[in-house]
């Protein structure tokens, strides 16, 4: 029952936000076959250049936690292999699968199979990562020099300013394209707003 009303709030909630945009749209489509001045004034005022290298910086400082971690590799060691063997103990022996599909049935509304698939996966997931866990504290109990040439192999700088260089280039042919064709735009914008918000409205009686 409870899961049936979530599903409902979260329908209605989507159905309101698209209907808020539809209502945006025809305003926006009305504006532009009507006074398409003030559409250019708004252009004006919302397009301003924001630079993402500014917000990008962060990122882009390295933190070498290396040294700490091999002035303390016997601590780090021993505790990542009990959290390893805490794991492979708990998916092995005390996790409940039968208890755990019982559970999330109540809760959302999951097909069976595919629940019981992402079990499954997340069982070998854990295990797995759990595993690897225990063979890396191994070696950082007693061999953290052997574990230096994956270090420096994995410890490769990724420039944050070149995948972001695309988002630098300023793109005006849309504002232009629009506003060279103005009563065209405004009428597909007005039209398609105005059907979305149409059936988005039938659609709201049945939700």
């Amino acid at each position: 029952m409870s899961a049936l009303f979530t599903d409902a709030v979260l329908m209605r909630s989507l159905i309101l936000f698209l209907m808020l945009g539809s209502i945006a749209g025809l305003i926006a489509g009305a504006v532009l076959l009507l006074r398409p001045d003030w559409m250019m004034r708004v252009s004006k005022l919302a397009n301003r250049w924001v630079s993402t290298r500014q917000m990008a910086r962060p990122f882009s400082y390295s933190i070498n936690l290396e040294g700490w971690c091999y002035r303390h590799n016997r601590l780090i060691g021993t505790l990542l292999m009990s959290a390893a063997v805490y794991i492979i103990y708990y998916l092995t022996t005390a996790f409940d699968k039968a208890a755990a599909l019982k559970n999330v049935f109540y809760s959302a509304s999951i097909p069976p199979l595919l629940m019981d698939g992402l079990l499954d996966g997340f069982v070998l997931f854990g295990l797995t990562g759990a595993v690897f866990a225990a063979m890396v504290s191994l070696f950082l109990v007693f061999r953290p020099s052997m574990l230096r040439d994956f270090e420096q192999r994995a410890n490769k700088r990724t420039s944050v300013r070149q995948a972001l260089k695309p988002l630098e280039s300023l793109r005006g042919g849309m504002d232009q394209y629009v506003f060279k064709h103005v009563r065209l735009a405004g009428m597909l914008i007005f039209a398609g707003s105005f059907y979305t918000l149409a059936i988005l409205l039938i659609n709201w009686k049945s939700v």
